[in-house]
C-alpha cells in the first residue's frame, strides 16, 4: 500500500508542547517502539531504495519493507508492505510481491541479512477525523537511533502526520493548526535514513545544487514546481549542518539556495501568481537575512580579517579584533540556527510543499517553457548586458545592482539546460558567475569595512584597513572583459 505523510523535526521545548495544543484536542496514546532494521554489510537494501525492519510494539510484532518513494519539503509518499509476525523472525517469503522479490539476490539474500541499526521511541499518538470518512494521524516519536552494536547513536525528535485514509490536504490542515502554536520544521530525513548513515560512518556534508530536469514542452508553471523544488531540496540537505555543525559551508550552501529560491519566484512570479510569489519571496526575507549575515561573518573572520591584521595590527590588537569578530561571528550563526528553528520558516516550507504538491493547473496552457524562458531569459540578458557596459564608471551601489542582477539571472539560467541545451547555458552560466565574482570582490570589501567598524577597532588599524579595502572596492580593467563575454555568451537565448 502507499504511505503518504508530512514529516517535521522538533525542539525538545515543542515536543513538550505538543501534547497541549488545541489542535489534537485530547491526550495522545503512548507506547513504546523498537525496531530493527536489516541489511547486507554492503547495505543492498538501501542501494536499491529499500528499507526492511522488524518491529515490537506491546506485544505485537510486524515486519515492514519501503521502497521507492520521493520526499519533497516535508512530504514523504512511498510503498509499504507491513505484516504480522509471531514472533521477533522475518519471513522474506511474505514479500514475495514485492520489489524485494526481484532484486537480483533475492535468492540468497536471508543469508546475508543482518541487524544493522534499530530504532527506540516513545510513540505518541492522536488519531483526527477532519471530516466524516477520513482519518489522518498524528505520532510524536522521541527516542534513539544507534547502530546494532552501539557505537554511534542519534537523537530522534519528530512528528509525522500521515494521511491513514485522506488526503494529503487534510494532513497539511492539521499541520498548520499545529503550527499555529508549536514551531516544525519539514525534515526531509526518515528515520531509516538517520540510521544508515550511522551504520556506513558517514557524516552530513554540505550539499550543492543540483539541476532540475526541465523539457522544453513543459508548462511555465511545471518547470517553476521543478525548480522551487530542486532548491528546497538542497535547503533541506544543509540545514542540519547549519543548525549542528561549525562547518561554514552548510551557511554557506543554506544560502545559495534560499537565493536560488526566491531567484525562482521573482522570475516565474506570473506562472506562480505574482501575488502569492510576492508573499513568499518577503516571507523567506528574514531566514535569507539572517543567513546571509552569518556568510558575511564567517568569509570576514577566516578570510578578510586575517589578512588585514597581518602587518597592520600589533599582537595584542591583532588577539583582540579575532576574539571579537569569533563572539559576532557566534551570534550571527545563532540568528541564522534560530530563524530555522522559527515557526514562521516551517510555515513558509509547509505552504510551498503545499503547493508543490498541487496539480499542474495549466495542462492546456497555449505557451510552453521554452518560448517563456526565452522570453524571460532575453529580457534579463538585455538588462544585464546594457548595465555591464561600462561597469567601472558605475557607482559601487550601481555595480552591487548589476551583480545582484547577474545572480538572478544566473540562478534561473543555470535551471534549463533541459531546454536550451546544457552546453550552452554552462558557458553561459559560467561567464555570468565571473561577473558575479569579480564584482562579489568589491562588494566583501564594502562588507568588511562595515564589519571592521563594529569591532571597535584602535584608530590607526581603522584608518589603515579602510585605505587598503576601499582599493579593493574598485574592480580593474579584468572586469570589462568578463562583461564583454556575458554580453555575447546570451546569443542562444
Amino acid at each position: 500500500m502507499s504511505e503518504v505523510e508530512l514529516k517535521f523535526a522538533l525542539e525538545s521545548a515543542a515536543a513538550a508542547k505538543l501534547p497541549r495544543t488545541a489542535a489534537l484536542a485530547r491526550p495522545g496514546r503512548r507506547k513504546r517502539l523498537t525496531s530493527i532494521y536489516f541489511d547486507t554489510q554492503e547495505a543492498t537494501l538501501a542501494k536499491h531504495g529499500m528499507a526492511l525492519r522488524l518491529r515490537r510494539a506491546g506485544g505485537r510484532w510486524t515486519q515492514c519493507l519501503k521502497a521507492g518513494g520521493e520526499a519533497t519539503a516535508g512530504l514523504h509518499a512511498r510503498e509499504e508492505w507491513e505484516l504480522d509476525r509471531p514472533g521477533p523472525t522475518l519471513d522474506l517469503r511474505l514479500f514475495g510481491d514485492t520489489p524485494l522479490a526481484r532484486l537480483d539476490e533475492a535468492k540468497t539474500l536471508h543469508t546475508a541479512l543482518r541487524p544493522v541499526f534499530a530504532v527506540d521511541v516513545m510513540r505518541t499518538t492522536w488519531n483526527l477525523r477532519p471530516h466524516p470518512g477520513q482519518r489522518v494521524e498524528v505520532a510524536l516519536d522521541s527516542g534513539l537511533v544507534a547502530t546494532a552494536g552501539g557505537e554511534r547513536s542519534d537523537t530522534i525528535s519528530e512528528v509525522e502526520i500521515e494521511c491513514v485514509d485522506a488526503p494529503p490536504a487534510a494532513a497539511y490542515a492539521v499541520a498548520e493548526r499545529l503550527l499555529d502554536e508549536v514551531a516544525l520544521r519539514p525534515s526531509p530525513t526518515t528515520k531509516a535514513e538517520r540510521g544508515y548513515r550511522l551504520f556506513q560512518g558517514k557524516e552530513p556534508r554540505p550539499a550543492k545544487a543540483k539541476r532540475a530536469t526541465l523539457e522544453p514542452g513543459m508548462t511555465p508553471v511545471a518547470a517553476a514546481r521543478a525548480l522551487v523544488a530542486a532548491a528546497i531540496a538542497q535547503l533541506q540537505a544543509n540545514e542540519e549542518g547549519v543548525l549542528a555543525s561549525p562547518d561554514p559551508e552548510f551557511v554557506h550552501q543554506a544560502r545559495v539556495a534560499l537565493r536560488r529560491l526566491r531567484s525562482t519566484l521573482r522570475m516565474f512570479r506570473k506562472p506562480i501568481g505574482k501575488k502569492r510569489a510576492r508573499i513568499w519571496r518577503r516571507a523567506l526575507g528574514d531566514s535569507a537575512r539572517a543567513l546571509g549575515e552569518a556568510r558575511d561573518w564567517d568569509v570576514f573572520t577566516d578570510e578578510t580579517l586575517p589578512r588585514l591584521v597581518r602587518g597592520l595590527a600589533a599582537r595584542a590588537t591583532a588577539k583582540r579584533l579575532r576574539q571579537r569578530a569569533a563572539l559576532a561571528r557566534g551570534e550571527a550563526r545563532e540568528r541564522a540556527r534560530a530563524a530555522l528553528r522559527s515557526a514562521s520558516y516551517g510555515r513558509i516550507l509547509l505552504d510551498l510543499s503545499r503547493w508543490l504538491a498541487e496539480a499542474d493547473t495549466e495542462a492546456g496552457a497555449a505557451q510552453t517553457l521554452d518560448a517563456f524562458a526565452a522570453r524571460l531569459l532575453g529580457k534579463r540578458h538585455k538588462r544585464v548586458a546594457e548595465r555591464s557596459a561600462n561597469l567601472r564608471a558605475l557607482e559601487p551601489r550601481e555595480r552591487h545592482r548589476v551583480r545582484i542582477e547577474a545572480k538572478h539571472l544566473r540562478y534561473v539560467a543555470d535551471g534549463m539546460g533541459g531546454v536550451f541545451g546544457a552546453e550552452k547555458v554552462d558557458a553561459y552560466c559560467d561567464a555570468l558567475a565571473a561577473l558575479q565574482d569579480e564584482l562579489g570582490k568589491a562588494n566583501d570589501a564594502a562588507t568588511a569595512l562595515r564589519l571592521v567598524e563594529t569591532l571597535d577597532p584602535p584608530r590607526v588599524f581603522a584608518t589603515a584597513a579602510a585605505r587598503r579595502l576601499e582599493r579593493r572596492m574598485h574592480p580593474g580593467a579584468k572586469l570589462d572583459a568578463i562583461a564583454e563575454k556575458v554580453r555575447h555568451g546570451g546569443q542562444f537565448l
